[in-house]
């Protein structure tokens, strides 16, 4: 029998997850860390265009169509989906029997719960851009949305004064879940046994390395001396598991943060620009700041990219600070 959808095309609702935040129960939130949007509420969500937000979106029945970009993605039952991207996310049609969980933390919330699991725990980061699926049996469904169940249940009781301990811990325990469920699905799928290869280990040295010193260190020779390889082998690993070069995986942390600060900060552009550690970043930062009364736009993160290209041409000029027990 064909299945009836609610179609959102004609509503242009774009949101942050600050303004989100606000539509949504005071329960099913920690302002300016996460929201969380059970299957009872996730209607809400119909014809909203989420910006600068990383979405987690489990569906347990029924069916989400998602807008990312240009591009339409269709989630089933039993699909689990991470996004981590920079294009604006729309949810633009779902199944009337739609059962789904739509978890956004913001970076603040998951750096302070994740920030000493990072890489393994995100390991997809590879395939940020590549929008995948993670396929779920029964069992797994089940899993993540007991462990979505559980995290709700500690939002909504806010007279707990460990409210904010309990949701990141909860929040902690569904990230190692899904990360268990893909490393188990990347193992089946290509027959590794789970053994770590020495690509593998440069690509969790160098985004430890990366997390940690992003901010200061610019210079691809700065992470590759500290892996104790040159900087060619380390582009070429890099490119081959990422995607991408090393300065481009740099410069994305560099426009996350940058991102952050001007949605949430009172800080001068002299103070992010110093904090980031490059002057000519400010004059991007000036131009968006001015355009959109502080708020960073999507566009805005494209304006930051192309300023970063000129710091490459200098940072081999940036003093590189050793890293003790790498």
């Amino acid at each position: 029998m064909p299945m009836i959808c609610i179609f959102a095309e004609n509503l242009r609702i774009s949101m942050t997850q600050e303004e989100l935040i606000e539509q949504f129960p005071a329960q099913a939130s920690i302002t300016g860390r996460v929201l969380l949007v059970g299957p009872e509420l996730f209607a809400g969500l119909l014809g909203v265009t989420v910006n600068g937000c990383r979405v987690l979106l489990l569906v347990v029945e029924g069916s989400v169509t998602i807008g990312v970009g240009n591009e339409l993605n269709y989630v089933e039952e039993g699909h689990f989906i991470d996004l981590l991207i920079w294009e604006p996310i729309k949810f633009v049609n779902m199944s009337r029997n739609v059962k789904a969980w739509a978890l956004m933390p913001n970076y603040e919330f998951t750096h302070e719960t994740l920030h000493d699991l990072k890489p393994e725990s995100t390991e997809p980061y590879k395939s940020r851009h590549a929008i995948p699926q993670l396929p779920l049996d029964d069992k797994g469904c089940r899993l993540l949305a007991a462990q979505l169940t559980m995290l709700r249940e500690a939002l909504a009781d806010t007279n707990n004064f460990y409210r904010t301990e309990l949701s990141q811990a909860y929040f902690r325990c569904f990230m190692l879940h899904v990360g268990n469920l893909i490393l188990c699905a990347g193992k089946q799928s290509d027959g590794s046994n789970g053994i770590m290869t020495r690509k593998d280990a440069i690509i969790i040295g160098f985004l430890r390395l990366v997390w940690r010193f992003h901010k200061e260190e610019h210079n691809i020779e700065f992470y590759s001396r500290n892996l104790c390889i040159s900087s060619k082998h380390l582009a070429r690993v890099v490119r081959e598991k990422l995607g991408k070069t090393p300065y481009a995986v740099i410069r994305d942390e560099l426009v996350i943060q940058a991102q952050m600060m001007l949605r949430g900060t009172t800080k001068s552009v002299q103070e992010i620009s110093a904090e980031l550690h490059f002057a000519s970043f400010s004059v991007s930062i000036t131009a968006c700041r001015l355009r959109h009364s502080g708020h960073l736009s999507v566009n805005c993160a494209d304006v930051l990219r192309r300023g970063t290209q000129s710091m490459w041409r200098s940072a081999r000029g940036i003093r590189a600070v050793r890293v003790c027990g790498a």
